[in-house]
Order: C-alpha cells, then sequence, then structure tokens
C-alpha cells in the first residue's frame, strides 16, 4: 500500500486476479488475525484441496508469505506461523520513542513547510475519506498509510538519514503493527493524531509536538502487545484442543 502527500490511500501492489493472489489474501489475512493457530503446518496438498487449485498457485502464495514474514520454513521442513515476538517489539519501540522523537522536533524548528503543510492537509482527507467509506480503510493494510506519515515527517525535516533509519525499524515491526489496525476506533484515533501532531509540528512547538509523538507511540505500543498476547492465547488454545 502506498501512502503519500498525493496519493493518499490505494490497495497494495498485487499480481491481478489471479488463484495465487486468492490463495494469499485469504492466508494473509488468516495469520494477522491468529486465525490459524502456531504451530500448525501449512500443507500444499491441503491448501490445493481447500482452494481448489494446482500445487503451483498456493506454492506462490506461500513463496510471498515467507518473505512478507508471515510464516517461517523450518530447516527439517515445513511451513508455520511466524510467531510474534513480543520482546523485540519492546526493545523497537523504545528506539522509535527517541528517533521519532528527533524527527518532531527537528520538523518543528527546520522542517519544510510546504512539504508539511502537503502531509497535514493529506491526512485531513484521509480522515473525510473515513468518515465517507470507513469499510475501505478498516483494514491492517492502513500499516503502510501509518508509516509513510512517520517517514514523510522525517522527511520534510530534512533528516534523510533518520528517515532511512525510520524505514528499516518500521519493516521491522510491521509484521506486529498490523495488529494495531484491526478496528474502526483505532484507524480513527490515529487520523486525528496525526493531524494534530502535524499540526504542533507547523506551529512550530517543538515541545508540544514531541509530547503528542510519545503518546500517539505509547498508545500504539500498548495496544499492540495487548492484541498480540491476547491473538497467542487464541492461537496456543486452539492448540491445546486440538492435542490429543
Amino acid at each position: 500500500m502506498v501512502f503519500s502527500s498525493t496519493e493518499l490511500y490505494t490497495a497494495p501492489r498485487t499480481t491481478g486476479d489471479s488463484i495465487a493472489e486468492r490463495v494469499y489474501d485469504e492466508l494473509r489475512r488468516e495469520l494477522l488475525i491468529g486465525q490459524i493457530p502456531y504451530g500448525e503446518r501449512l500443507v500444499e496438498e491441503a491448501l490445493a484441496a481447500r482452494f481448489d487449485c494446482s500445487r503451483t498457485p498456493v506454492r506462490e502464495a506461500l513463496h510471498r508469505l515467507q518473505a512478507d514474514g508471515h510464516v517461517v520454513k523450518h530447516p527439517m521442513g515445513g511451513i508455520t506461523p511466524q510467531p510474534p515476538q513480543a520482546s523485540a517489539m519492546r526493545d523497537l519501540y523504545e528506539v522509535r520513542l527517541v528517533v521519532e522523537g528527533l524527527v518532531v522536533r527537528r520538523a518543528a524548528t527546520n522542517g519544510d513547510s510546504q512539504k508539511l503543510t502537503a502531509l497535514r492537509d493529506a491526512w485531513l482527507e484521509l480522515g473525510r475519506r473515513f468518515k465517507r467509506d470507513r469499510a475501505r480503510l478498516e483494514t491492517p493494510d492502513f500499516v503502510y498509510a501509518d508509516e509513510a506519515f512517520h517517514e514523510n515527517l522525517a522527511a520534510a525535516g530534512g533528516n534523510l538519514a533518520v528517515s532511512r533509519y525510520l524505514r528499516d525499524i518500521n519493516e521491522r515491526i510491521r509484521i506486529l503493527r498490523v495488529h494495531d489496525f484491526t478496528t474502526g476506533d483505532r484507524i480513527k484515533t490515529t487520523i486525528v493524531e496525526h493531524i494534530e501532531i502535524a499540526d504542533a509540528v507547523l506551529t512550530g512547538e517543538a515541545d508540544a509536538a514531541a509530547a503528542l509523538m510519545r503518546v500517539h507511540i505509547d498508545r500504539s505500543s500498548r495496544v499492540v502487545e495487548q492484541r498480540v498476547g491476547a491473538m497467542l492465547a487464541r492461537m496456543f488454545d486452539v492448540e491445546e484442543v486440538a492435542s490429543p
């Protein structure tokens, strides 16, 4: 999914309405909501039967899921869901707090006002779109729009090194952060908070912008940790019920 000041919210790049795409989309959705128990093997033959297709599109879908970090292939064979690593998430969120505090202070004191205005206006428009058509935005893929806001804010502040470093952090925690955007309320809150941060940056209120950013990241971290914990609990509950 691509988000910028000129292209607010578009669907993720796909290879078309192919069978492999359909298998990928459905398995990805199930993995993101924790419907597939941790430890359950994703078997090509069984999936091919389920989706009424050959093993080739299933294999292609599994390769994509592995590249995205949703599943893991074990050395001894077999593909299973990649369990979220909550401890690694906490470490990376601590780094985000420091990096993004620097980002908003730099943007508030030395940012490109034209880029910052475009960023703020883009999210105002996204908020209007959300009111008109909630269903289109109520998806874990909203994480890409959220990432783009933070990366564009860093770029508007003129520190491209920080922007690249932030992108690296986002890629590391994306598999966990999708759990932050599973309800419309969280998406609505994120839109409001982004606009508040952008407004504070535009008016040069560096301390206020930094405080708003800290609250924004802290809230996201808590939501992700709670939902990841609940998802893992469901996974292990299903495992125990299924075991002899």
